[in-house]
């Protein structure tokens, strides 16, 4: 009879895993997106330059060390497809954490037949929420891993009091915190609480060092200040290695004491978690989105019930220990949530929640009505295989037929190009379902100084790219510039200074050529620069006496360069060129201005983000530069 328990676990677990996979299939083109397709691009120049850690790669808000790219880059070995790529990288992925579930479930001394049916519910997806966090996006699926392999080892560590567990647990928490401040809040300090209110709660004459109670608190305690200390190391580290994804903590702050504001916060969580479990708004009653609304009402309150009537019979041990963890764990994130600006976005509402499905195990297990399980499980089963179908079947509606995008990628390949620009959220989804043929450097449109050459220009974005995209030579030969319609409507001025022909439209994309990166990055710098009694038309900069034109800050890498241009008029002895560098604007370089052709060589020995170039009019009465031109030696 157990061994038939364990093979009905393991088959639960195979099916939700194949289903998994189907979704992944079918919702490929439904859920992908640009932060989902960079996982991608980063795993790819891992998988090219057989590195675990890409120092030349340009992250986000945390430097990707163990994280599912490693996994998308074990797969590029098995195939170049990036579509199998992320579909194997997330299985991979999703075993690990099904593993782990596995782990905890035991640690906390269920069954292996318990455990197994825990762990299969972590692949199944009953909301799109959960396919754009987990299945499909893979944001998170090594996050819940490595929670779940902490919760059981701190449960073992506690429990037995043995070396190689303590040791463990402690190197896991430093390992946490070197890692993200995710997991310092999401599962260190929960587990701080719970070992705190223990500590707490305990009688007065168990307040002895030899109390089981007073070494959970110590060990957890040594686990935090190891988890610190990984943070510590990581904002130490991390900085003097990469120019980026450091700091993520930084710019946490306070949220302002505002009550409606803190209930509107909780409303959101709340509609949010519905979501999660898979709950759709304006579903007519009896259709299979009202069933599946039914049942998540359902399931919450029978699960409400038994879990308040199981934790009320628990003694003290590893159960009892991760029931308060879960619910430590919900608190915590939601205090964040709450309280502290910038901690919310709805998925991360997955890492609060993930610690519910051991507890669900061990509340089945433990749960003496009958009645009480069976009306549950059918419930949970009726709400996650319907809404798994719904699932399903509304990624094959809105995945179906071609789209202009891929019309215009088969252009440029079609005409040669390999390297082009464009805004984020465009161009590493092109890059993506291009399988790398097509790359791009990211750039964002930027409202300008009153008084600019254009109201709006262009800026790189260096955000979750390679870091050579932002060199000014990345592409020597003609490049291109994608923009939606609603972006070339923003930036016609722009395009109009920039004078580049349009190569292609279709209803919702045009592509725009550039002879070079050189000059598609100068007609970005030189569309920002402000005008200070000068004026610009045509391609001429007309400036007057005591004018000036100045090029905002903007990052620039390292090397040696020349600014050349044409003035026409007899340039005054104060009528210079200067360049200025670092954030004290200390002087790189001046030169007077000649008539005809002027060339300023200069060299920066170090990337620099506040690059700024000034031409001074001085006392002539009038000055017409043209042909400006930023190149690279």
């Amino acid at each position: 009879m157990k061994n038939k328990k364990i093979a009905v676990g393991i088959l639960l677990c195979v099916l939700a895993l194949a289903l998994c996979v189907a979704l992944q299939a079918v919702g490929y083109l439904t859920y992908l997106d640009s932060d989902m397709a960079s996982e991608l691009m980063l795993a790819r120049e891992q998988a090219d330059t057989h590195s675990l850690v890409q120092m030349d790669w340009l992250y986000s808000t945390e430097v990707r060390i163990v994280q599912i790219n490693l996994l998308y880059a074990l797969a590029f070995l098995l195939t170049p497809s990036f579509f199998l790529a992320r579909i194997i990288g997330n299985t991979l992925g999703l075993m690990l954490a099904m593993g782990a579930c596995v782990y905890v479930c035991r640690k906390a001394r269920l069954s292996w037949a318990y455990a197994l049916c825990a762990a299969a519910l972590l692949p199944v997806t009953a909301s799109p929420l959960y396919a754009m966090a987990v299945t499909v996006g893979g944001y998170y699926i090594v996050h819940i891993a490595i929670g779940l392999l902490g919760a059981g080892v701190w449960l073992c560590a506690a429990e037995r009091g043995r070396r190689v567990p303590v040791v463990a647990y402690g190197l896991l928490c430093l390992l946490q915190g070197f890692l993200s401040v995710r997991y310092v809040l999401c599962f260190v300090c929960p587990m701080v609480v719970v070992a705190a209110m223990e500590m707490m709660l305990v009688p007065s004459q168990e307040h002895s060092l030899r109390s089981p109670h007073m070494r959970f608190g110590l060990l957890t305690g040594a686990g935090f200040i190891a988890c610190l200390a990984g943070y510590a190391a990581s904002e130490i580290v991390l900085p003097r290695l990469f120019v980026s994804g450091v700091g993520a903590a930084s710019s946490f702050a306070f949220n302002p004491l505002d009550g409606m504001a803190m209930v509107e916060s909780l409303a959101v969580v709340a509609a949010d978690f519905l979501k999660l479990l898979g709950w759709r708004g304006e579903a007519a009653l009896f259709s299979p989105a009202g069933v599946v609304n039914l049942c998540v009402a359902g399931t919450l309150f029978l699960g409400t019930v038994m879990t308040r009537r199981v934790y009320a019979r628990l003694g003290d041990g590893p159960q009892k220990r991760l029931m308060q963890y879960a619910l430590a764990a919900v608190m915590v994130n939601l205090f964040c949530f709450v309280f502290i600006r910038g901690t919310y976005l709805n998925r991360y509402l997955v890492l609060a929640v993930i610690f519910l499905l051991p507890v669900l195990a061990i509340v089945l297990n433990r749960e003496r009505s009958q009645r009480l399980r069976v009306l549950f499980l059918l419930l949970l089963c009726v709400q996650l295989g319907v809404s798994q179908m719904l699932v399903l079947s509304d990624a094959r509606a809105s995945s179906d037929g071609t789209d202009d995008q891929m019309a215009a990628a088969s252009f440029l390949q079609e005409n040669g190009y390999t390297h082009g620009y464009g805004t984020f959220w465009n161009v590493r989804v092109m890059q993506e379902r291009t399988q790398g043929a097509l790359t791009f450097t990211g750039v964002v449109p930027v409202e300008t100084e009153e008084g600019a050459v254009s109201e709006v220009s262009l800026e790189l974005i260096r955000w979750l790219e390679p870091d050579a995209y932002s060199d000014l030579n990345v592409c020597p030969g003609r490049t291109f510039l994608l923009l939606t319609r609603q972006e070339e409507e923003q930036l016609a001025p722009w395009l109009a200074m920039a004078a580049a022909p349009r190569i292609y439209e279709n209803g919702t994309y045009s592509v725009y050529g550039f002879a070079s990166s050189a000059q598609l990055t100068g007609a970005m710098l030189f569309g920002r620069m402000k005008l200070e009694n000068a004026t610009y038309d045509s391609g001429v900069y007309t400036i007057q006496a005591g004018g000036r034109m100045r090029v905002p800050t903007a990052w620039r890498e390292a090397g040696s360069y020349t600014l050349q241009f044409t003035c026409e008029g007899t340039p005054a002895e104060d009528s210079v060129v200067e360049l200025y560098t670092t954030s004290g604007f200390e002087l790189l370089h001046t030169q007077a201005m000649e008539p005809g052709e002027n060339i300023v060589s200069f060299t920066l020995d170090a990337d620099d983000k506040y690059f700024m170039i000034l031409f001074k009019g001085g006392q002539v009465q009038e000055l017409a530069l043209s042909n400006l031109v930023l190149g690279k030696l």
